[in-house]
């Protein structure tokens, strides 16, 4: 990158992140703190301040650079009970359970289900997990405590259909069939 597209990207509020060869944006300077604290935007992960061209590392962006969110001190404090329940199809078992151990107390409840004493969010853990993986594998994560969900590589139907579930109203003759 340039040293004008540095000087121009500095100033942007708009950015870019490729992930695997794939651009998504445009997110906020905000949004990007926040992803810089989650994880999910690395050191190393390409930005862009127009989604088209002159890609960096974001450590290598001035504005990006000691851009963090402060944590919520409650949500640091707070441990909480979360599952994770993952399909491993390549070789990352070992690097996805050492990964998932470093979170807290694991309880393993099943073939690919795990109860985890955490003082970490769902979103924290879905992108420590989601480094290990490769493609085809998958995986959500279940916070029971702080009423949050988290997944990784679904696919964007599920996308959909989760949200629209997690987010959605409840059916009323559903609620009405339980009284």
């Amino acid at each position: 990158m340039s040293d004008v597209a540095t000087l121009k990207s500095a100033t942007t509020n708009k950015w870019w992140v490729q992930i695997r060869g794939r651009a998504f944006g445009p997110y906020s300077i905000e949004q990007m703190a926040t992803f810089l604290t989650e994880g999910r935007v690395r050191p190393t992960t390409l930005v862009s301040a127009n989604g088209k061209s002159d890609w960096t590392e974001a450590r290598r962006v001035m504005a990006l650079r000691g851009l963090r969110k402060p944590a919520n001190a409650n949500d640091a404090e707070e441990a909480a009970n979360v599952f994770v329940h993952a399909e491993i199809f390549s070789g990352s078992w070992m690097a996805f359970m050492a990964a998932l151990e470093s979170m807290g107390f694991v309880c393993d409840l099943g073939p690919g289900l795990w109860l985890v004493r955490t003082r970490f969010t769902s979103g924290i853990i879905r992108n420590a997990l989601s480094q290990t993986l490769e493609r085809g594998d998958r995986f959500v994560v279940i916070d029971a405590t702080r009423d949050r969900l988290a997944w990784f590589n679904l696919g964007p139907e599920v996308d959909v259909r989760i949200n629209k579930v997690w987010n959605g109203p409840l059916r009323v003759e559903a609620a009405n069939e339980q009284r």
